[in-house]
């Protein structure tokens, strides 16, 4: 069962010391909230809809990860998603949304729906920085973290990436005829973000030709294929906001308390797992981390629902009836 909310958040100080302004937020809880509740979060392009929701007609971007958690303890969950927050086209230079203000965010949709302390947050990709980030600021809010394909700071060189990709779209709002062409912008930034999202043996597998000029054409193919289905759904203003939030995350992990699971992908080129590593050692609560081997690189959080289910298993069946007798006893405000 999936449940649309929209509800209306508040002006809160953002972290660059503006205002937000009233937020109309979009989320969803799938199953009953009286059962445990694990927020879900996913990447830059993720929306409330992790689940299918066939009501709606809506395809779920987790389905396959999350549809096979019937087998664990997560079985018996509710599960919240949210729609990140970005001011669009509403603002002329919009200040730095960073992911410390989608935390904000997250726990003030968890207080107005009167959530209890949520089970766990599930966060991937730029949902695993909102994570670290919900997890340091509000310690208490939450019993367990499991932060996927994220870490509490990001690379010199993906920032670097991400750089061209804004500088791509700033040409795009500069000398884009109409709305169309901005939009071929846009796609051609998302194409070159592909690039690092995927892993350097899938390309090669998935694009092998002994006729010359024959992988090219193909991968290009694939290239503008996805980057155009990416900007027919993402705004230019959107992609800029939360593309530079990635770039400005920086989070003190020392003051999660939650029971924490990091998990890593070995070909992830946007996230060395040394940077895990290290993060790991700055966590003072119980601390674990894996590793995800795939050809799929950063993208393997989409991917990889098999291995990702074995790691949720392991680690939500430890001491998981005193977790989840102590979600139930606890109200709203912790």
């Amino acid at each position: 069962m999936c449940r649309e909310h929209h509800i209306i958040i508040n002006s809160f100080q953002l972290d660059s010391g503006d205002e937000s302004g009233d937020i109309e937020v979009a989320c969803c809880l799938y199953g009953s909230a009286e059962k445990p509740v694990v927020a879900v979060l996913g990447g830059i392009s993720a929306s409330r809809w992790a689940m299918d929701c066939p009501q709606v007609n809506q395809k779920g971007w987790w389905q396959d990860v999350l549809s096979q958690v019937a087998s664990s303890s997560l079985a018996d969950c509710c599960f919240l998603t949210f729609e990140y927050f970005s001011f669009a086209e509403k603002r002329v230079n919009p200040p730095v949304i960073s992911t410390a203000d989608q935390a904000v965010l997250l726990n003030k949709i968890q207080n107005q729906l009167k959530l209890p302390r949520f089970h766990a947050v599930i966060g991937s990709s730029y949902g695993g920085m909102v994570a670290l980030s919900f997890a340091s600021k509000y310690p208490d809010a939450l019993l367990n973290l499991v932060c996927i394909a994220a870490a509490d700071h990001n690379s010199v060189k993906s920032q670097a990436l991400r750089q061209i990709q804004r500088s791509i779209i700033e040409l795009g709002q500069t000398y884009g005829k109409d709305s169309q062409d901005r939009k071929n912008f846009v796609s051609l930034a998302r194409s070159l973000a592909m690039v690092g999202y995927r892993g350097e043996i899938e390309f090669e597998q998935r694009f092998q030709s002994p006729i010359p000029g024959a992988a090219l054409a193909e991968v290009d193919s694939y290239l503008n294929f996805h980057g155009q289905r990416f900007a027919d759904a993402f705004s230019l203003s959107r992609y800029l906001q939360l593309s530079q939030s990635i770039d400005f995350h920086q989070v003190n992990v020392s003051s999660i308390k939650a029971n924490t699971l990091l998990i890593g992908i070995t070909s992830d080129q946007l996230i060395p797992i040394e940077f895990i590593e290290q993060m790991g050692q700055k966590i003072g609560a119980n601390c674990q981390i894996s590793w995800i081997d795939s050809i799929y690189g950063h993208d393997g959080f989409l991917l990889e629902a098999e291995q990702l289910n074995q790691l949720f298993n392991t680690f939500f069946r430890e001491d998981s009836h005193d977790y989840f007798e102590r979600n139930h006893r606890c109200a709203s405000g912790y």
